[in-house]
């Protein structure tokens, strides 16, 4: 039996700059946390050929057969897809079952399909003794996503998912550059004692939103120039963090937030700006939507002192508090250790992807 896990990821700043419309001609950076709620995988033995796929979220069930052809569609395209880039490759498994589940529901905005994707990722390689790094998982992670879902998503979920950590990611056309935040662990509890995190029980298709910004972008000046300012916010967040400057940190929380309502009628609601009024009025210093926005999760910075009055105004305009803690091990194997060392060489588009002495960051 393998079992695998994979964390979610709360997003600071940069959010938007990560899709190839925007990074390929200007450059993105992101600046993100990967935190303990997380997407989990298990495989196996299965008394029938092909692969038993079985999602708990959904509450559905498929076989694919082996020896086929993996066909890419609903119910379950997500782990589908993922058997199908096994496939190409000739590791795809028969006579196992694999479980998925998620800590959150769909739709969240934490980046959970490409939690999902990794852990996939992770657990099939060790099945077939395939060695991947956690560098290795994201950007195939992203390859499955992007590539062959189609998905009109950036590269930073699979990152933050695969590595782990407080990371500012850049992203170019040359590829994803992801560089810790190097916080000492008392900033690191300081930070986390000022963040509330809180679910709006509404649950978005990320696609519609992320779609119509991407096809602004470069088109629409005020999208490129918010854009921009999101991006150069991002960078301003960085530096806050390392001074252990919170109250700033928040602030610029704020003004991206103010930035980021604006790329699109979709990303925030007569409802969502109402629960914003409700925590800055109670002392939040800022705070944001989590993903593209429209629903999902909702991340304020909060003095501490401050923090149970925030919480009480939310919790009784109809949201409720989500605890998590920072997350700094990334993908891994929970159960049965995976013997990554039988292969040499993995044939992805472009390159190849060399295994040996390959870094974890």
């Amino acid at each position: 039996m393998i079992t695998a896990r994979s964390p979610l990821r709360i997003s600071f700043g940069g959010g938007g700059t990560d899709l190839p419309a925007y990074y390929e001609r200007f450059g993105g950076m992101v600046v993100s946390a990967a935190i303990t709620p997380g997407c989990h995988v298990s495989i196996t033995p299965h008394a029938g050929s092909g692969v038993v796929i079985q999602s708990l979220d959904y509450d559905l069930t498929v076989t694919v057969r082996s020896r086929q052809r993996v066909e890419i569609r609903e119910p379950l395209s997500l782990p589908r897809a993922v058997l199908s880039w096994f496939a190409e490759r000739d590791l795809l498994p028969s006579g196992v079952h694999i479980s998925t589940r998620a800590d959150v529901p769909p739709g969240s905005g934490l980046g959970s399909s490409s939690a999902m994707t990794v852990a996939l990722v992770w657990a099939l390689a060790g099945h077939v003794s395939l060695p991947v790094t956690p560098r290795m998982a994201a950007e195939i992670a992203c390859a499955i996503e992007i590539d062959l879902l189609g998905r009109p998503i950036g590269r930073q979920d699979q990152y933050a998912s695969a590595l782990g950590g407080l990371n500012t990611l850049t992203f170019s056309s040359d590829g994803v550059t992801v560089t810790p935040l190097p916080l000492r662990p008392a900033a690191r509890r300081m930070l986390q004692d000022h963040l509330i995190l809180v679910s709006t029980r509404k649950t978005r298709d990320s696609a519609t939103v992320l779609s119509a910004q991407s096809a602004a972008t470069g088109i629409d000046r005020e999208v490129t120039r918010r854009l921009h300012r999101i991006k150069e916010l991002a960078a301003s967040m960085k530096a806050a963090l390392l001074a252990g400057d919170l109250p700033g940190f928040g602030a610029l929380l704020d003004e991206s937030w103010q930035l980021k309502r604006g790329l699109n009628q979709g990303v925030s609601s007569a409802e969502i700006d109402r629960w914003y009024e409700i925590a800055r009025d109670r002392g939040a210093y800022g705070g944001k939507i989590a993903g593209a926005g429209g629903g999902g999760f909702f991340l304020f910075c909060v003095p501490p002192d401050r923090r149970a009055d925030v919480t009480a105004g939310l919790r009784a305009a109809g949201l409720t508090p989500f605890p998590f803690d920072f997350d700094y091990r990334g993908c891994v194997a929970l159960e049965g250790p995976p013997d990554r060392a039988a292969r040499s060489r993995i044939a992805m588009k472009g390159p190849l992807y060399e295994t040996a002495n390959a870094s974890h960051s």
